[in-house]
């Protein structure tokens, strides 16, 4: 099968429905010309009306991350690259952004107030602190694996870590530049993208390796990288996040532009089989092991949590919440095909790749595809250094904006003078991260991560619904997507707990209590969620 016959369908697809459905949903909430809460509210923190473009890159860079790498890539591994597309076009199109979306204006329409608050108010006070309990534990799981993975991907490239820093410094002076002294933004920007790219080549020629043992530069990495999301969270958003946000996203675009015209002009064979029978059932699993690249609860964090407090016009809410989905949909189809396009075996081919690890995949597809293009300089490894270089930025832009999330939903929870102290909520959640992620105890809870954040969509999915019924909408159009997403996360967690390879079975009493704790929680706000929405409608649908 010809890649770019895929890319074509896929990506046509997803731009398309974009205007199409995109304009559906957005009919749905009726965006006003009202001040939004960037405007009501503003701080120059949390809260700052910006540039959609500007916000654009802050979101797309925010919700992207990792998940959309290594989702696709495990999936390829256990159901091949079939059934994996057709999920990430289609939920893209019908969950992911529709959540995505959603969840953002209903937070913009409400104070932006987190989703957890907004289910408080359209459900109840008991379902809203029990979702904010969720949510917490959830964020500081993914504070752990992306300080983890950073610092990982660090130790495996050294040449990352001069362009790293280089580019939190660049955004710095973009940030004051475009903000406080009015410079074009466009001129800025591509002065800012020239230096980036600058620094990407000083860090290939001079990669830094700290002078100690492996397991001794991972905790100074790991204390680093947890130092830094808590500095990032508390510093207005305007300095720093938004700037360096967009850069990043800027240069994954462009990235992704090259991957996709390489994959277009190379026209790469798929190597990899349109199915795989490995035992796993591709329902429940599939749907949540490619995670963020089709719909992710996180995203409904990003959106309600720091997105809604910056979006300067509620006409901006398709661009940031629908488009930026549509555009981490792009991103998971583009890695599926890249890493497809590898020789199944061999130490370079997916197998070996993958056995060392996803980063490694992902580089070694990306160095195979776009290395034939014949570009001067744009050789096979540092084709695979720039791949890896945007994956890092991604997971760094993770590691920030959940820690402010934290913070954001810790206060707007637990409304007492302790966690109003923005330095407080940072800590409260950042050290129990910090000691999972030194004592290597998040290998035992990464299992759950893709159970956990699809259920967050889900019950976020209630929340949007319950608050369409409350203002007499029409909720078709979300009612399929909202019990897809409820009865596979909850058959996923049963799975995994039940299973010849389950955690029971295995004796996994950590992720047991876990997913039993999860099942609880989500099944009283479910419980609470369709009694609201059959009472508002009289009838159960």
């Amino acid at each position: 099968m010809n890649a770019a016959i895929i890319a074509l369908i896929a990506i046509v697809f997803l731009i398309g429905n974009y205007f199409l459905y995109g304009r559906f949903v957005e009919k749905k909430i009726k965006p006003s010309n009202k001040k939004t809460p960037a405007h009501l509210n503003k701080d120059k923190t949390d809260y700052y009306p910006s540039n959609k473009y500007f916000l654009f890159g802050h979101h797309f860079a925010s919700i992207a991350g990792a998940g959309p790498i290594i989702g696709p890539i495990l999936a390829l591994s256990y159901f091949g690259w079939l059934f994996t597309a057709l999920w990430i076009v289609i939920g893209t199109v019908f969950i992911g952004a529709v959540h995505d979306y959603l969840s953002l204006m209903i937070s913009v329409k409400n104070k932006a107030k987190g989703i957890a608050q907004i289910t408080s108010k359209v459900l109840n006070k008991k379902s809203g602190k029990i979702f904010a309990i969720m949510i917490y534990l959830t964020l500081m799981l993914l504070i752990t694996v992306f300080a983890v993975g950073a610092a990982d991907s660090i130790i495996t490239q050294p040449s990352l870590v001069i362009p790293i820093i280089a580019i939190s410094l660049i955004a710095v002076l973009l940030g004051l530049a475009v903000y406080k002294f009015k410079a074009n933004p466009f001129i800025a920007s591509i002065i800012a993208l020239g230096f980036s790219f600058f620094f990407m080549w000083v860090g290939y020629k001079l990669p830094v390796v700290l002078p100690f043992s492996a397991e001794i530069s991972r905790i100074i990495w790991i204390t680093l990288l947890m130092a830094y999301g808590g500095i990032a969270s508390l510093v207005p958003v305007w300095v720093f996040l938004q700037p360096r946000d967009y850069l990043s996203s800027i240069q994954l675009i462009l990235f992704l532009l090259l991957g996709f015209i390489s994959i277009l002009i190379v026209k790469p064979v798929i190597n990899s089989p349109m199915i795989i029978n490995s035992g796993i059932p591709v329902w429940p699993i599939l749907f949540i092991t490619v995670a963020c690249g089709a719909i992710s609860g996180f995203h409904s964090l990003v959106a309600s949590g720091t997105t809604s407090k910056q979006l300067a016009k509620e006409k901006h809410g398709r661009l940031i919440g629908y488009g930026g989905m549509i555009a981490e949909g792009i991103l998971a189809i583009l890695v599926l095909l890249f890493v497809a396009s590898l020789p199944w075996e061999g130490s370079l081919g997916f197998l070996g790749s993958l056995s060392d690890s996803w980063i490694i995949a992902f580089g070694n597809g990306v160095g195979n595809v776009v290395s034939q293009l014949n570009i001067p300089f744009l050789t096979f490894p540092i084709a695979a250094l720039i791949g890896a270089f945007m994956i890092n930025q991604f997971i760094l832009t993770s590691l920030d904006t959940s820690t402010r999330l934290s913070r954001l939903v810790l206060a707007g929870t637990f409304k007492n003078k302790i966690f109003k102290r923005k330095f407080i909520g940072v800590l409260v959640t950042l050290i129990p991260a910090y000691i999972l992620a030194i004592t290597n105890q998040y290998v035992n809870l990464w299992r759950l991560f893709g159970s956990a954040n699809q259920l967050i969509a889900a019950i976020a999915l209630i929340t949007i619904s319950a608050y369409f019924v409350e203002h007499k909408k029409k909720i078709k159009f979300l009612i399929i997507p909202t019990m897809f997403m409820l009865i596979t996360t909850f058959a996923a967690l049963i799975y995994s707990l039940f299973s010849a390879s389950g955690y029971i079975a295995t004796g996994n009493w950590i992720l047991t209590i876990i997913s039993l704790i999860f099942i609880v929680l989500a099944g009283i706000i479910s419980y609470e969620g369709f009694g609201v929405l059959c009472k508002y409608k009289k009838t159960c649908f």
